[in-house]
């Protein structure tokens, strides 16, 4: 499995939280932007920005019978169903087997439990037999447009980098993630219960 980001937007309103009037430090803040939303998306397990992704799975990681898992690829059926890993999904974009991209109607966009999962109808294509690799390219994010995400996502991102950049010169072990940074991010959180 393969998980790759196409395309991510920037943020604009770090240096007026910062209150920085100059451009020397523009490369390292446009990294700690990254890297931090980056931190804060693996800890809510949710996209922020709409951002790009292609999904690539191969046929090793498919499983023959259904799982009780709803985080693992399976075929059963005729149908494969395939967990995307980045959410809340807001559109696929498209779907190649075989170097080929499919057409929309032999694939769908499913809700199973609280994983959005692309839904493969194999019995409808010309060739039973499924090979992969099977190319996703989706779109994930809670919004499209900076000015609409979150008022708690963006204060909390905006304090993980003023965090980072005050501390960019030390080399103590400090918990970047404060206790305000988390209380932020709480209502954001996936709910797992195993």
């Amino acid at each position: 499995m393969k998980l790759i980001l196409v395309e991510q937007p920037t943020e604009k309103e770090t240096k007026n939280y910062l209150r920085i009037d100059h451009d020397f430090d523009d490369d390292l803040l446009k990294m700690l932007i990254k890297s931090t939303r980056t931190a804060m998306e693996s800890i809510i397990q949710k996209s922020i920005m709409a951002q790009t992704w292609e999904y690539t799975i191969d046929h090793r990681s498919v499983s023959n019978s259904r799982s009780e898992k709803r985080d693992i690829a399976h075929v059963s059926c005729g149908v494969v169903t395939i967990p995307l890993p980045k959410s809340p999904v807001v559109e696929v974009l498209s779907v190649k087997m075989r170097g080929e991209t499919m057409k929309t109607t032999n694939y769908s966009l499913e809700k199973i439990g609280n994983k959005c999962c692309v839904i493969l109808n194999c019995k409808s294509m010309a060739s039973k037999k499924v090979n992969y690799p099977i190319i996703i390219k989706y779109k994930a994010g809670i919004s499209d447009q900076a000015e609409n995400i979150p008022y708690q996502l963006k204060l909390a991102n905006l304090m993980l980098v003023a965090n980072a950049y005050q501390e960019r010169y030390s080399y103590s072990q400090n918990n970047v993630i404060s206790q305000s940074v988390k209380e932020l991010l709480m209502p954001f959180l996936n709910l797992r219960i195993f």
